[in-house]
């Protein structure tokens, strides 16, 4: 009796400590057991070997294996060095050989948690097995502005959406024992002027859009690194900036992890110290700011204190060891299985495919039926097109050509470290088709000059294209919209480099009225051809395996299932950043407020070309029997049922959008959504659970959230297909 006595006792402790955590197992307390190693670590250390510590060191022949930055550790501890390398779309080494996956916008248009979280944990497989110990590929800046040269590496313009996959993407980075870092930290939305540009946002804004993608992935995510941006954020820059480093990060959102500049972000020693960065991530070629010199200089002048620097090594080691790299460093050299890397990102391509236009269902196309196919632009029988700058797979396992001819940006014209914007892959389009349709004749029509690859399409090579479109009974048009950090901002969302794609597809759209167009993209585009082309697929930037998938989803081998992750205007003046005359602002003012992408054309009330959430499929779902449940705390609990009503299987991305009743609202946000695959026939129940801050405003009064009963609840298939709706 004493001894069931005594198991009763340990079973009700155990019960009570899962639903009632104790304070002592708070991140970041000195009663965390992680926080207490890293103090106690940290008391062992010298000052010498702490300032070592706090600042990271480039170009790659400081960092071995061809990364980004390296702070060497301390042998005598056991404290490992951390050698870092940039990951958005796979390990960005410059000198080993690595996979090159589907840009993350790619990712955001799959609108799939757990391939998120495999997303992340792949590529820190490849990182780990080449010695790096971070990966520097979390972006989640919002699609303010759709001409930006960096929304491909992003997760589009929701902050529900962008934070959820953004949180399980840190989670699989973190399951391979490699830390991560979400960026850029804040307010940072375009290319033009990065470096020193104003971003000037109200609080409100900066709470209920801007901040929260970061808020989500850290609460669920639990990052080992926060990067701040390049940008100045309400006057002061990012990386200086107490209010949302210290006030807003650590303090607010308890954040126990350290803050790194992004390379070049440092400007001064004792203000960024005291603001709340924690780690400088510099260069050989410029000075310091972290540097022994200027840290001593700081302390000994009391412009910082001792106990400052001791917090920014403490963090450091805290993520360290949270992130298991202080007990499991990876050491490199080890064989990476690209065969199955490639499989996995051939993966993810198809699951982000999203239809845009399928008339009279041109798609999936029928090999039996097709004798001549003609596959026409954009390199498709050599190449996919893919992302430039640091989110660029800079030695990719497949090869490259970099011609710069005919490129333009709104502030750069080049290719600079843009190394391959062109990935040559061992399977092209023109292949993938032979592949599915063998009895076929497939020709290839376009530009095929590997030293100008972005030169436009002169008369004859269109004359070309048509002549083969009206021989062939489908026509595949291949347009690629090139884009990269560093490089400025497009200067308009109408097909560029070359600029004449336009023109190729209405001639060829002209000739056949069976042209099939496929996109190639990090942005959304404009399409004056919408209406003569039979189908149209957003393919984003493919990766090394995305023609293959390409190829699949054309013959329906895959149904598309993709939603839009961003709105897809129907003209430039359309958009919330364009003005009177479409110049990019140097110091944007985000006059906007909440109405960002859906936001604004909902509450402007334009139509788009295509909206947030949109994607066909191959067969077609119906919604019936919503029912709204809350909770005493507010949470909201959705449920209705999805049913596929067509002849084949396919999945679906069933979205709840909220109205929320309050001066300066938009009419609809997003709350919550659910990817669901179904059998012809089949049924299935969803339950989407709305927590109380998504159904919350920013009171700047109060300075904190502020929940707003009554909500209204919509449910349907994109943004503006609403097919449910309850109070």
């Amino acid at each position: 009796m004493q001894s069931n006595r005594g198991w009763i006792v340990v079973l009700l402790v155990t019960i009570f400590s899962v639903f009632h955590p104790a304070k002592a197992q708070e991140s970041g307390t000195p009663n965390d057991p992680v926080w207490r190693r890293a103090d106690e670590l940290l008391k062992k250390l010298t000052l010498d070997e702490k300032l070592q510590l706090i600042l990271s060191k480039y170009p790659s022949n400081a960092s071995p294996g061809g990364g980004g930055g390296y702070i060497e550790g301390v042998t005598r501890l056991h404290i490992p060095d951390i050698n870092m390398s940039d990951s958005s779309t796979g390990s960005g080494s410059t000198t080993q050989p690595s996979s090159t996956f589907p840009a993350t916008i790619a990712l955001a248009a799959s609108w799939d948690r757990q391939l998120s979280y495999d997303y992340g944990s792949e590529i820190a497989i490849q990182l780990r097995a080449q010695g790096f110990a971070m990966g520097l590929g979390g972006g989640a800046n919002l699609t303010r502005e759709p001409r930006g040269g960096r929304a491909f590496e992003y997760l589009g313009e929701d902050p529900l959406l962008a934070g959820e996959l953004l949180a399980e993407r840190t989670k699989g980075t973190q399951s391979q024992k490699v830390m991560a870092s979400i960026k850029h930290f804040a307010g940072n939305e375009q290319e033009t002027n990065r470096m020193g540009g104003d971003s000037r946002i109200d609080d409100r804004t900066l709470r209920e859009l801007y901040l929260l993608p970061f808020e989500i992935a850290i609460e669920q995510g639990h990052p080992a690194s926060v990067m701040c941006s390049y940008n100045r954020l309400n006057g002061d820059y990012a990386c200086e900036n107490s209010v949302l480093l210290t006030d807003i990060l650590k303090t607010q959102w308890h954040f126990p992890g350290q803050v790194q500049s992004d390379w070049g972000a440092t400007h001064t020693t004792a203000k960024a110290i005291s603001a709340g960065l924690d780690e400088e991530e510099g260069s050989d070629a410029g000075p310091s700011y972290f540097g022994r010199v200027p840290v001593l200089f700081a302390l000994t002048n009391h412009d910082i204190t001792q106990e400052r620097v001791d917090d920014m090594v403490r963090r450091k080691l805290y993520s360290m060891i949270a992130s298991g790299v202080m007990d499991n460093p990876p050491h490199g050299g080890e064989k990476i299985d690209f065969d199955a890397a490639r499989t996995f990102a051939q993966s993810v391509e198809e699951q982000s495919i999203v239809l845009l236009k399928n008339d009279r269902r041109q798609l999936p196309l029928s090999a039996s039926r097709l004798k001549r196919i003609a596959v026409i632009g954009a390199h498709a029988d050599v190449a996919v097109m893919s992302g430039g700058g640091s989110a660029d797979t800079m030695h990719p396992v497949t090869g490259t050509f970099t011609g710069c001819e005919g490129l333009e940006f709104v502030d750069h014209n080049g290719c600079g470290w843009w190394r391959n914007p062109w990935l040559k892959v061992p399977v092209p389009l023109t292949k993938a088709i032979r592949e599915l349709s063998p009895a076929s004749e497939v020709e290839f029509s376009g530009v095929q000059d590997e030293q100008a690859p972005f030169r436009a399409y002169s008369p004859g090579e269109i004359a070309d294209a048509v002549a083969l479109a009206r021989r062939s009974d489908i026509a595949i048009v291949v347009v690629a919209q090139p884009a990269g950090e560093d490089f400025g901002d497009l200067r308009t969302l109408s097909l560029q480099n070359p600029s004449n794609q336009n023109a190729l597809v209405d001639a060829v759209a002209s000739a056949n009225p069976h042209t099939i167009v496929v996109i190639e993209s990090g942005n959304p585009i404009l399409m004056p051809w919408k209406d003569k082309v039979a189908a149209i697929i957003e393919a984003w930037y493919p990766g090394e395996a995305g023609a293959r998938a390409i190829g699949n989803v054309l013959f329906g081998k895959v149904d598309p299932s993709g939603k839009l992750p961003f709105t897809f205007p129907a003209r430039d003046e359309d958009t919330p950043t364009w003005g009177a005359t479409g110049a990019i602002s140097k110091d944007p003012v985000y006059s906007e407020k909440l109405n960002i992408g859906y936001r604004w054309y909902d509450a402007k009330k334009f139509g788009p070309l295509f909206e947030f959430g949109y994607g066909l499929s191959y067969t077609h779902f119906t919604y019936s029997d919503l029912s709204l449940k809350r909770d005493p705390d507010h949470t909201l609990r959705v449920s209705f049922t999805v049913k596929n009503d067509g002849t084949v299987e396919g999945a679906e991305v069933p979205q709840v959008y909220l109205g929320i009743d309050y001066a300066g609202e938009p009419p609809l946000r997003l709350g919550g959504w659910s990817k669901i695959r179904l059998k012809p026939g089949e049924s299935k129940q969803v339950d989407i659970t709305v927590s109380p801050r998504t159904q919350s405003v920013w009171d700047t009064s109060s300075t904190n959230w502020r929940y707003i009963p009554d909500t209204v609840a919509y449910v349907g298939s994109s943004s503006r297909d609403i097919r449910l709706k309850e109070r």
